[in-house]
């Protein structure tokens, strides 16, 4: 019983949790979307790039979150220019864009000189935490959610059918940039619990399980936020038990129980392999 009940006694760890619920929750709402679209390598590299508005934020003295935010913004904007370019394609864009700013986070970093590591950046400090990262990660994920649960007829829409989406009245390409806009706040929101690299694992990972069990579009939904939860909270106290770190623990157990889901549904998938998501 001492194993389940220790870790709930430190202080900094009962905020870990609540940090690692929030982000459980909001990064599979918004990756439900993200997978369907099959946009996992945007959220890869949104993910990675943001880590130049962290560096240039550190270095310039700024809240390292306003600066992630603002590098996620500049790579929506300059996706949509150099998208327009119908000579190159997206995914090209999205690996230029993703690995410049990769890059550029990279350099900067690795020339600050105040003994912070790179590590703490693509792999977040999650049992560091502070009760005013947790509201502002509630205050923005909530809103998140809030916005996903307002435009669900919309970006439905404009996921499966964007000739009716346009023929009453979706704007798609609209809905598409407030889409990126919420993956970046969803990378903003895991950067200093989970870091850059992990924050793509639980946006695409609980949602990619969900997507193997559930039928309809809301199932996808609250079953990949129940994975979410779930791999936090138990990904959470095995690195406790381990000293683990517990960002790279809570990726490793959601790798993990896609694997196992995919494995325990793949009879029953080649059945119904053309089954529609409703």
């Amino acid at each position: 019983m001492h194993w389940l009940t220790d870790p709930f006694q430190a202080e900094f760890m009962q905020r870990a949790f609540i940090a690692a619920i929030i982000i459980g929750i909001v990064a599979p709402v918004v990756g439900t979307w993200i997978v369907l679209r099959r946009m996992a390598n945007l959220g890869d590299a949104m993910s990675h790039g943001t880590l130049a508005g962290v560096g240039l934020a550190y270095a310039a003295g700024f809240n390292v979150l306003i600066g992630a935010m603002g590098a996620g913004l500049l790579i929506a904007v300059l996706l949509l220019v150099f998208s327009s370019n119908r000579r190159i394609g997206q995914e090209t864009v999205i690996t230029v864009l993703g690995t410049a700013f990769f890059a550029i986070g990279v350099v900067v970093i690795s020339r600050l000189d105040t003994g912070v590591e790179l590590t703490h950046f693509l792999f977040g400090r999650l049992l560091t935490v502070s009760w005013g990262d947790i509201w502002l990660n509630l205050g923005l994920g909530g809103g998140t959610v809030l916005v996903v649960i307002l435009l669900f007829g919309e970006l439905r829409l404009a996921t499966f059918d964007h000739v009716q989406a346009e023929q009453v009245g979706v704007h798609v390409e609209l809905v598409q940039a407030v889409l990126v806009l919420l993956l970046s706040v969803v990378v903003v929101i895991s950067l200093r619990a989970v870091g850059t690299i992990m924050s793509v694992t639980m946006l695409v990972t609980p949602a990619a399980t969900a997507r193997l069990l559930a039928r309809t579009l809301r199932q996808m939904t609250l079953i990949g936020a129940a994975i979410g939860v779930s791999v936090g909270v138990v990904g959470l106290m095995l690195s406790y038990h381990l000293d683990s770190a517990p960002g790279a623990t809570i990726g490793l157990l959601a790798a993990a129980v896609f694997c196992v889901v995919f494995a325990v549904t793949l009879p029953r998938r080649n059945k119904h392999h053309h089954r529609p998501m409703l």
